[in-house]
């Protein structure tokens, strides 16, 4: 696959490195990528609001689209799915991620014109990977992702869509309810070790829908696995990146990129750190990473709002991350300073932290507005 940009650099000097991000820096690029909308993209899930009698998982798929990215993500849990997109929505119940994929608003959310769809996948046969397991549980989580991988294929095979099943922040499913894991659990090294046969199983299926069904399709279908706490290594703590990944081929890895928001360097570096560890296959090739996550909650973070975003792009940029996907649409998280937690739909910007493009009375917010301008850019061809 392709770079976002010409001009990543691996390995490269800070000062070599710096210059590039800044160089990089999507304001400052005389042109944004042919395919930058396809590539970068937000999150829609669990918001506290809504500004519409539509069902709340259409509304926020088709408010995407309006303001110009052709990349959405979305929870695809089929026990959750009800509490993921709570708002004027009737669903029903789904016993597998293929039930799921079937129902009535997923099926108007993959027919909307966007090019690539993650989903962040949990199935019912797959919960308990983290305890011992006979072989015959991981054949049945093969047997789901290889079922709902061949739906794509089947379904959408002409059409170029490009479809990431991935999982919710590895580093916390590894550490269960220890959370500090300082000092890690006595059991981390079978814990990593159930970790990436799991991966394995997920990916297993995968790859096996797409030797049957992906020859000559247009779409293809991925798996990815999600890292969340890379800095955590220079504390001496075992990780998802440097304990499990380097276990399990996989098709992409994901980073939920809060802990290497300090500055931009500090981003390059995490991601080059996931690539030193990462196996991943020939699909996306070697090293491929993305921005699964990323977000700045603008109640908290007032000042230099878009510029952080440009410096921060510009370091996902020159580490060449393959996708970015912003946190997102709608704010999901309530102000802790508000007291009692406000319920939802909530009316008051000031009663959401401030993860949100679409603030609750409708307008943009700085995230929303650094964006939006960047995909109507993109889609001018500027």
């Amino acid at each position: 696959m392709a770079a976002l940009l010409p001009g990543a650099l691996s390995g490269a000097n800070p000062s070599a490195v710096a210059k590039q991000i800044d160089k990089l820096r999507p304001r400052r690029l005389a042109r944004l990528p042919s395919d930058f909308r396809a590539r970068v993209g937000a999150t829609h899930v669990g918001g506290k609001y809504h500004l519409t009698d539509k069902p709340f998982l259409i509304e926020g798929a088709e408010r995407l689209l309006e303001m110009g990215t052709r990349l959405g993500k979305f929870w695809f849990n089929p026990r959750g799915i009800a509490t993921s997109y709570p708002f004027n929505s009737r669903w029903g119940t789904y016993a597998t991620l293929g039930d799921l994929a079937k129902s009535e608003y997923f099926s108007q959310v993959f027919a909307m014109p966007f090019e690539t769809i993650f989903l962040e996948a949990s199935a019912a046969s797959e919960e308990g990977w983290q305890r011992e397991q006979p072989d015959s549980f991981y054949d049945a989580v093969a047997a789901e992702y290889r079922e709902i991988a061949a739906f794509f294929y089947r379904e959408y095979r002409d059409r170029a869509l490009t479809v990431v099943l991935q999982h919710w922040e590895g580093d916390w499913l590894l550490r269960g309810d220890n959370k500090k894991w300082s000092p890690p659990s006595p059991d981390w090294q079978q814990r990593a070790e159930r970790m990436a046969r799991w991966l394995a199983a997920r990916q297993a299926g995968v790859s096996r829908a797409r030797d049957e069904g992906g020859g000559g399709a247009k779409c293809r279908v991925a798996h990815a696995t999600e890292v969340n706490r890379v800095m955590d290594i220079h504390r001496g703590l075992p990780t998802v990146t440097d304990k499990v990944l380097p276990q399990v081929e996989v098709d992409l890895v994901s980073y939920s990129a809060y802990d290497g928001m300090r500055d931009a360097m500090t981003l390059y570096n995490c991601i080059q750190t996931i690539r030193k560890h990462a196996r991943t296959g020939p699909l996306f090739g070697k090293g491929a990473v993305c921005l699964g996550e990323i977000g700045i909650p603008e109640n908290e973070q007032r000042e230099r709002v878009a510029e952080r975003w440009d410096e921060l792009m510009g370091a996902a940029f020159a580490a060449d991350a393959l996708y970015v996907i912003h946190w997102e649409l709608y704010c999901n998280e309530p102000n802790p300073k508000v007291q009692p937690p406000p319920k939802p739909p909530i009316r008051a910007a000031s009663d959401a932290r401030g993860f949100w493009l679409v603030r609750p009375d409708g307008t943009l917010g700085e995230s929303g507005k650094y964006f939006s301008a960047l995909w109507k850019r993109a889609e001018r061809g500027m």
